[in-house]
């Protein structure tokens, strides 16, 4: 018996073979009885559909795909090879693998590589279409009209746990096979601000805070601040804790009422300087008696609830210290004229000089502080009517309009060259889409209020100090600082002419904006202007300047179009050219 036992057992394990025991597979594909280099290659060459599958997911009911080579995970085949069973003397191991049917079907779990980085980038971009921030519940106020922000809930995909999940489902059966999908963990993300707190800042502080206005009594003169001041002044912040705390905006709600205190407040002067006989001279900054923001609005927003006659605040006028002292003006180091510019144009236009005119009032003894940045928007403003602005020629998608700020340009255009010549760091420029004779080719630039500026940066260490002249026929502006650099300027030939076209308006020229203005054709071309930056007689650098001017059209007003063409004569006639009138 035992004999036969022993027999039967020297069979099982001959059968079992050499190798990987017999009955071994991953995913399906068998390996046993291979050794552990061909079960490799085997693995390596049955598995390539399922290593690359894509991996359906799910999460926040938004559903995408996971490629595992851009997630990071791929088959470790030696690991996988490592773990599958050997052939063994075991009785039991033995048994295993010559009779696999009867013990199970010897199926190894395929060992995962992961790259974390690459897996981590891709769970952070599944999370970018699902992320969803929570709505903090809140209060705004739109002219005196309390409007309810409504507290939501966001969510998140569970970073962590959703490349876990990825992780495991990788190379299963299940979605090796295309049936169902990942579900990504998410988390809720809950407001700390909740409705409760709104409807109270609502009915305690934002219904009554402009239900009516506060009475500021200064000095004896008393003035209102408008309940419309108040709103736009009041905003209302949230907390950790999840409470909505009143803000006042102090120099918003200053300047609300600034004109009504002009009579008993002395504002500070801020130090500046004048030319004297050709040279910069400090004009010593002043301390001021004010209303200061801050005390206005600490005083003012501990009534906004109140009302009736509560609704009073008494607030004392305070010494103001100016921004820029006489001391920190004379340490700025403007001592004498760093570069000048002046250009011409013609003075048939009356709106035109109004404009000029007004922008280089607004522009005059403008200070720039180093490091800082200048824009000819923010500091000369809105062009408009009521800001002392007339209605002008402009350029409008490459035609002369007439709108407000009509002229102004030439002024930018003036700005520019002393900026360049002063060798300052020139952010943002815009040339004019075609080209005006009566500036520098590829040295000039336009102006539009909202989206094109002209900005530079004090790069220097001194302050720059702008000042402004002008005549029926000419603006000058001036740039007084320290002086760096000796600036000279190149340019190159035109190239790239583009002729002009010829364009018929049916609309009938006049004064009104939109109104058609006729013009004669210049052809486009391209330019281009080195600016060269010298230090004691040697270059240092350059600095290129590209510009392109598209043509600007032949413009014919009062017309659909070209003259019809006479009709053929019976009889030869001399040749005869029609210039569009």
């Amino acid at each position: 018996m035992l004999g036969a036992l022993v027999v039967l057992y020297v069979v099982a394990f001959v059968v079992a073979g050499a190798g990987i025991a017999r009955g071994t597979t991953v995913l399906g594909v068998p390996i046993g009885g291979q050794t552990r280099e061909e079960a490799a290659r085997t693995l390596e060459r049955e598995l390539r559909d399922e290593e690359t599958a894509v991996i359906p997911v799910r999460a926040g009911g938004s559903e995408s795909t996971v490629t595992p080579a851009r997630a990071g995970l791929t088959l470790d085949v030696a690991a996988t090879v490592e773990a599958a069973p050997a052939r063994s003397w075991n009785p039991v191991a033995v048994a295993r693998s010559s009779f696999g049917t009867l013990f199970g079907d010897g199926e190894v779990t395929p060992v995962v590589a992961v790259d974390r980085d690459l897996l981590t980038a891709q769970v952070d971009a599944l999370a970018d279409s699902v992320d969803q921030e929570a709505v903090e519940g809140g209060v705004t106020i739109s002219g005196v009209t309390v409007v309810v922000v409504e507290p939501e809930p966001g969510r998140a995909v569970a970073r962590p746990e959703a490349m876990d999940a990825l992780t495991e489902a990788y190379l299963t059966h299940d979605y090796v096979r295309g049936n169902g999908r990942v579900e990504l963990p998410t988390e809720v993300d809950r407001p700390s601000v909740d409705r409760a707190e709104v409807d109270r800042v609502v009915s305690e502080v934002a219904e009554p805070a402009v239900a009516a206005p506060v009475a500021l009594t200064v000095e004896g003169t008393t003035v209102d601040i408008p309940a419309r001041a108040i709103g736009r002044s009041l905003t209302f912040v949230p907390d950790d804790a999840g409470t909505l705390s009143a803000v006042l905006s102090a120099e918003r709600l200053h300047a609300a009422v600034a004109e009504e205190l002009a009579p008993v407040e002395d504002p500070a002067q801020d130090a500046t300087f004048r030319i004297v006989n050709g040279r910069p001279r400090v004009v010593p900054a002043r301390q001021g008696r004010e209303v200061l923001p801050d005390t206005l609005a600490a005083a003012v927003l501990p009534v906004l609830p109140s009302t009736g006659a509560e609704r009073s605040v008494t607030v004392p006028l305070e010494v103001s210290e100016p921004e820029i002292s006489t001391e920190m003006a004379r340490s700025l180091d403007v001592t004498e004229q760093v570069a000048t510019y002046t250009t011409y144009y013609p003075s048939d236009f009356p709106p035109r000089l109004t404009n000029i005119h007004r922008a280089a009032d607004l522009l005059d003894d403008t200070l720039v502080l180093p490091g800082k940045v200048f824009s000819f928007n923010d500091t000369v403003g809105e062009r408009t009517a009521a800001r002392g602005f007339a209605a002008g020629f402009i350029i409008n998608n490459g035609r002369l309009e007439v709108d407000y700020g009509g002229g102004v340009s030439q002024l930018v255009t003036t700005t520019f060259n002393t900026f360049f010549f002063a060798g300052l760091e020139i952010l943002e420029h815009n040339p004019h889409s075609f080209y005006i004779s009566r500036y520098p080719e590829g040295r000039e630039s336009t102006i539009a209020w909202g989206y094109k500026d002209l900005r530079v940066r004090n790069d220097s260490e001194q302050g720059i100090f702008i000042t402004t002249g002008y005549t029926n026929s000419s603006v000058t502006v001036t740039v007084w600082g320290t002086k760096r650099y000796r600036i000279e300027a190149t340019k190159s030939a035109r190239y790239d002419s583009t002729p002009f076209r010829v364009v018929y308006d049916l609309r009938t020229p006049g004064v009104d904006p939109g109104d058609c203005v006729a013009t004669d054709g210049v052809s486009g071309f391209r330019v281009i202007v080195d600016r060269l930056f010298y230090e004691g007689g040697k270059q240092i650098r350059s600095e290129e300047f590209r510009t392109r001017y598209e043509p600007e059209n032949e413009v014919i007003c009062g017309k659909s179009g070209p003259p019809e063409p006479k009709p053929t004569p019976s009889e030869p006639q001399p040749s005869e050219s029609v210039s569009p009138q």
